[in-house]
């Protein structure tokens, strides 16, 4: 039984969920310092987490399914040990979890709504409706190459809006900001994963990195990676962060390593461990001031 929990929390890829759980801790302790006056509506707050990681869960297993009936996937692809293709599980399986995670994340947006006021509404719609034609018909955004774009959006924006307004009842464009860096090392760890991709999704042409090519997905991955940490010393400068913020620049050399190994079938690895690491920094900074 467990090592059955084990294969479908795998092809469901449940480890790609502290890309959305890591950001919500921060957003807790950013608010915890940043709105000391604040009386914080933890219902509200944590009805929107969870409502945001079950979407990432439904946007996940959603995508690994259609990828599967599209063909998009096949026994060659790399990383296909956990995927669905190598039938290692039945797709409907994949695809009721998607379906149940997407209702549950909507039902829990709807509470959080209930205990916040309207603004929130706003994020939630935009997010459900990414959540639902990232992969799906009529849109289907990630095969017109708007996977990074996507990504973005949800992490660098709907996702700082939503946590901050669900805990405070309020949020302003610097509130925003802060959350654009952990979103542009996000989107690098997609980018990576297509750069890896490339040759295999050459044919299919479907992402953003089959459209301009490897040497300008290159230089907009480093350029992402680079001005996450260029936002957070602009940030820092006008004050809005506090200066130990620059911690996180301990993590820098993780970026430069991934420079010798780019043609590595792990490459995509060194920037999910650069987001982790970053993240958990500025996570730990902000807690001990």
């Amino acid at each position: 039984m467990l090592h059955k929990i084990i294969t479908y929390a795998k092809v469901a890829r449940i480890q790609a969920l502290f890309l959305s759980i890591l950001p919500c801790i921060l957003s807790y302790f950013y608010c915890k310092q940043y709105f000391i006056n604040n009386k914080f509506n933890l219902k509200s707050f944590i009805l929107t987490c969870i409502a945001f990681v079950l979407f990432n869960l439904s946007v996940n297993t959603i995508s690994e399914y259609r990828d599967c009936k599209k063909g998009i996937d096949n026994p060659k692809s790399p990383g296909t040990k956990y995927r669905l293709v190598t039938g290692i599980v039945p797709k409907h399986n994949i695809l009721i979890i998607g379906i149940v995670s997407f209702i549950i994340a909507s039902i829990c947006g709807l509470s959080a709504l209930y205990y916040s006021s309207w603004p929130l509404l706003i994020p939630g719609i935009i997010g459900a409706c990414i959540a639902l034609f990232y992969s799906e018909f009529p849109l289907g955004l990630k095969y017109k190459a708007l996977g990074e774009v996507c990504v973005f959006l949800c992490y660098g924006i709907l996702l700082g809006f939503s946590t901050v307004f669900a805990l405070t009842n309020q949020c302003s464009l610097i509130d925003v900001l802060i959350f654009i860096p952990g979103g542009l090392l996000i989107t690098c760890v997609l980018l990576a994963n297509n750069i890896r991709d490339y040759y295999f999704d050459l044919e299919k042409n479907i992402t953003l990195v089959t459209k301009i090519g490897l040497k300008k997905s290159y230089i907009l991955l480093y350029f992402l990676a680079n001005l996450s940490f260029i936002i957070n010393f602009i940030l820092i400068y006008f004050h809005y962060l506090n200066s130990s913020i620059l911690y996180t620049l301990l993590a820098y050399p993780i970026l430069l390593l991934s420079i010798r190994f780019k043609n590595h079938p792990k490459f995509i690895n060194f920037f999910g461990l650069l987001f982790f690491t970053v993240e958990l920094i500025e996570t730990l900074v902000i807690m001990s001031n």
